[in-house]
């Protein structure tokens, strides 16, 4: 059975880079309003990236059954670092919407963001070197029916 979570699991690290290079696009030059808006449209797709990402890996590991202790301690560590990026990602999207209406407090508002970005973007790398390492290290998802007969 073919499981969605690889595909899915690259939604995260792209919105989360274009959501960089958006930013320090902003930071470096004045944006126009469709770049505003595209801002939204993209901290709205990387949580939802990531919330589709997050339950398609506890989906397609359901499926493995019985693994080595190793692979085992491989598997909850990219299960916890990916619980992680959900609230940090559900963090990210409130302090971003927080802060564009906020009347009072907007600095720390958007200090807040910047931070839960930086934390996001080294998370999803995190993640993903974890999830690099299943596939890679131990052959987690790599079905047998597609290599090669010795």
């Amino acid at each position: 059975m073919m499981h969605i979570h690889p595909p899915l699991s690259g939604l995260p690290l792209a919105g989360i880079g274009l959501l960089v290079l958006l930013e320090l696009g902003r930071f470096f030059r004045r944006t126009h309003e469709v770049a505003e808006a595209s801002r939204a449209l993209i901290v709205i797709a990387t949580v939802l990236g990531v919330v589709c990402s997050f339950f398609s890996g506890y989906h397609a590991s359901s499926a493995l059954g019985d693994v080595a202790a190793a692979v085992g301690d491989v598997i909850a560590r990219h299960h916890a670092a990916g619980r992680f990026l959900l609230i940090n990602a559900l963090l990210l999207a409130t302090f971003f919407f927080l802060a564009r209406i906020a009347v009072h407090g907007r600095k720390v508002l958007v200090a807040l963001y910047y931070v839960t970005l930086f934390v996001q973007l080294i998370g999803t790398v995190w993640v993903g070197r974890l999830g690099g390492e299943l596939v890679f290290d131990y052959g987690v998802g790599v079905s047998s029916s597609v290599l090669p007969k010795q």
